[in-house]
């Protein structure tokens, strides 16, 4: 537990300071711009990860899992060439999710409350999705227990945007400059992050990548393939409502209430900025307990991880209910109160899903991905039934009680079933 708790502390202060240099960009980009130019960026920004969370694959926690498995054996031959395995992927998916975000984005645009001006610049952008290629570098640092590296790049492509962004505001700067600030910064932080990634795990003894043999170590991977197609289908069904949910409200309310909600998203997301790291810390360990036959230990320590979590999000919960209004007064603007009920409803979204923030990786060290996938079909279905039945009469408070319809089946259907999973696996493992 020292182990898990030293390596959230590193990342957990790289995730909050993210996180602050996130809300000051926008806070930056609020005070700069009107509330329709600033929604178009929204929009873009949106569009964007919605098409890089379906199609770019999130190869780093399904390698996490197996590169611990290969550290745990001493295989470093089957690490090395799995750490290959997971970097093609990455690659691949993401010029993939690239090409596609920018052949659908000319015909999409219109109907989200693009202007036609703003099309071809949100085309530009989109190229930042095939810089995100951290599956298998993010895996194979935390093997290492490099924590700190992993949560160093967030901070300095913030860093950067951040800084272009007070030059861009003092020079009374237009909305397409602010866009093509974020666009550079991100991609100019994500290449320089894995160059020097690749450095360092060479550094560590992670050498011989181009003659690695990457097939044969994913056929010594049992439900390799399986656990990834699952793992993204999960992902991508998931970013249908964390992000495509911005993307719904351009196209039904407009993009100023694409804004006031993404204003809201900012502060909310701080909340799991601090708890998400917990999953990216204990995946390595929960593989190995349960390598080591002891599932109901994984099982009993994801639900005390989640709990700790889950009921610090509450207090601040409690805190945005008080002074929500007041907080986005003075970061955004008074045209910003109106994001105060949505803001409040997605604080107690966030505080489910550190509930069960251990899930994830506790249902990949069970072989089990398919639980959270299915978990995440139901909590769609509620999320999408709630969305279109309140979105019109309740507007940005509707999107907000459909996450929190979302998180909650996701909540209970992912610890019921990971109880009876755990219950399986140890029973498998006491025959003889």
């Amino acid at each position: 537990m020292e182990r898990l708790l030293q390596g959230w502390g590193k990342l957990v202060g790289g995730n909050a300071a993210n996180g602050l240099l996130q809300l000051m960009i926008f806070a930056i980009a609020s005070q700069a711009l009107d509330l329709v130019s600033l929604g178009m960026l929204i929009l873009i920004q949106a569009f964007a990860r919605v098409i890089d969370g379906v199609f770019n694959f999130q190869s780093v926690n399904v390698l996490t899992h197996f590169l611990a498995e290969a550290d745990q054996a001493d295989d470093t031959n089957r690490f090395v060439a799995l750490v290959k395995a997971g970097l093609v992927v990455d690659f691949g998916s993401a010029f993939l999710a690239m090409a596609v975000a920018m052949i659908c984005l000319p015909v999409v645009g219109p109907l989200i409350g693009l202007e036609n001006e703003w099309i071809w610049l949100g085309v530009a952008y989109c190229a930042v999705i095939a810089t995100r290629v951290f599956g298998a570098i993010e895996a194979s640092l935390r093997c290492f227990d490099r924590f700190g590296v992993i949560g160093a790049r967030p901070v300095c492509a913030s860093s950067v945007i951040l800084s272009a962004s007070l030059v861009a505001w003092t020079q009374g700067a237009s909305a397409e400059t602010f866009l093509w600030i974020w666009l550079l910064g991100e991609a100019i932080a994500n290449l320089a992050f894995l160059a020097w990634s690749l450095m360092l795990l060479r550094s560590l003894g992670v050498r011989g990548l181009i003659r690695a043999n990457a097939r044969a170590a994913i056929s010594k991977s049992r439900k390799f393939w399986p656990m990834m197609w699952q793992t993204n289908v999960t992902f991508g069904i998931r970013m249908l409502s964390q992000d495509g949910d911005v993307v719904v409200v351009g196209a039904v309310l407009g993009p100023a209430a694409a804004s006031l909600l993404r204003a809201a998203k900012n502060l909310a997301n701080i909340v799991g900025q601090l708890g998400r790291p917990f999953q990216q810390v204990v995946s390595a360990q929960l593989t190995r307990l349960v390598a080591e036959g002891r599932p109901q230990v994984a099982y009993r320590q994801s639900l005390s991880i989640g709990g700790v979590a889950g009921l610090a999000a509450l207090a601040i919960t409690l805190g945005g209910l008080l002074l929500g209004e007041s907080v986005l007064n003075l970061l955004f603007g008074p045209g910003f109160n109106a994001a105060a009920p949505v803001l409040v409803a997605l604080l107690l979204t966030a505080s489910l899903f550190l509930f069960g923030v251990a899930s994830l990786p506790l249902a990949l060290a069970l072989d089990r991905p398919d639980i959270v996938l299915r978990s995440t079909i139901w909590g769609t279905i509620s999320y999408l039934i709630v969305l279109f039945a309140l979105i019109e009469s309740l507007a940005l408070l509707g999107v907000g009680l459909a996450h929190i319809a979302f998180n909650s089946t996701w909540l209970l259907f992912n610890w019921l079933t990971l109880r009876k999973a755990t219950h399986e696996v140890q029973l498998q493992d006491a025959k003889p």
